[in-house]
């Protein structure tokens, strides 16, 4: 069997490099032929990931890395079966689907691990595995840092939040479904994919990664003082009940707004709005370990 191992080498406070060789010498015992695939710059992974000839191609890095390694082999026909070592700061994905977040435990996961499928998000031209977040919460996650996130891990983004949401910035979107239109200002609009929402793993309980939904939260202005109220519901898994919160399931989802406004996918800025996006299903399979259950 042939495996692409593609990593981010400055992943896990530059862990990235020793992951991927610790897997190679793994596979080159179970007898794969083994190429090394290091990223160069933004982007690169998904190159990689489209040309790659192999029947396994592991992603090591965080929710960014694998959502570019998911970009490249999503267009293809007939994708190879994808691995997973996490090494990012949140780790939404490997999370929800209980891959081990040690170096060690993942890599017994891809050994032993089924392949199970899991559902993607297709938004504009790019995709989306676990988070798209608009307004507000995007203008959040931009202004943390590489080293902030390293530091202090997901509190960061929820901290960061918190600040930037009593600046009571607000924008007039128009969201439309198959069974929902929703046109009025909101501060943020957060789209998950599965339970886990900046490193918080039980955010959405209703979510899991192949109900073939989208989950939209749209948010109603909050005040200093709602702002604070929020924050026992955005840990213990009740967000959609927050007084004032839309909340739907969709599988199809057009955002617009007449101001300029980017949105952020996985952690990275991404496309800005018009925004069109489409659930597909049974088409990419990521090894989880044979007993989950979601």
């Amino acid at each position: 069997m042939h495996s692409a191992i593609i990593y981010n080498p400055h992943s896990g406070h530059n862990q990235g490099q020793a992951a991927a060789e610790q897997l190679q010498n793994a596979l080159l015992k179970r007898g794969d032929d083994v190429s090394l695939m290091p990223t160069k710059a933004p982007g690169s992974a998904t190159d990689l990931a489209y040309h790659v000839k192999a029947d396994l191609v592991v992603a090591i890095g965080g929710d960014g890395t694998i959502r570019e390694v998911i970009s490249g082999l999503a267009p293809r026909k007939q994708p190879p079966t994808l691995g997973i070592i996490p090494k990012g700061t949140v780790n939404n994905l490997a999370k929800t689907l209980h891959i081990p977040l040690t170096t060690r435990g993942a890599i017994a996961n891809i050994l032993s691990g089924a392949p199970r499928f899991v559902d993607i998000g297709h938004i504009n031209d790019t995709y989306m595995v676990s988070t798209l977040t608009l307004g507000v919460l995007a203008n959040a996650a931009l202004s943390v840092t590489q080293r902030e996130k390293q530091r202090f891990g997901p509190l960061v983004f929820l901290a960061r939040g918190i600040r930037v949401l009593a600046r009571h910035q607000h924008w007039q979107l128009r969201l439309e479904s198959p069974h929902h239109q929703w046109d009025k200002d909101t501060q943020f609009v957060l789209i998950a994919m599965t339970n886990s929402v900046g490193g918080f793993t039980n955010f959405n309980p209703a979510a899991a990664p192949d109900d073939g939904m989208f989950h939209v939260f749209v948010a109603p202005k909050i005040t200093w003082r709602r702002t604070i109220l929020a924050i026992p519901y955005f840990i213990t898994g009740n967000f959609s009940k927050l007084p004032g919160m839309t909340y739907f399931t969709t599988d199809q989802l057009k955002i617009t707004t007449r101001k300029k406004l980017r949105s952020r996918i996985d952690g990275d800025p991404s496309v800005s709005l018009p925004l069109t996006g489409e659930v597909i299903k049974n088409h990419v399979q990521i090894l989880t370990p044979a007993e989950t259950i979601w």
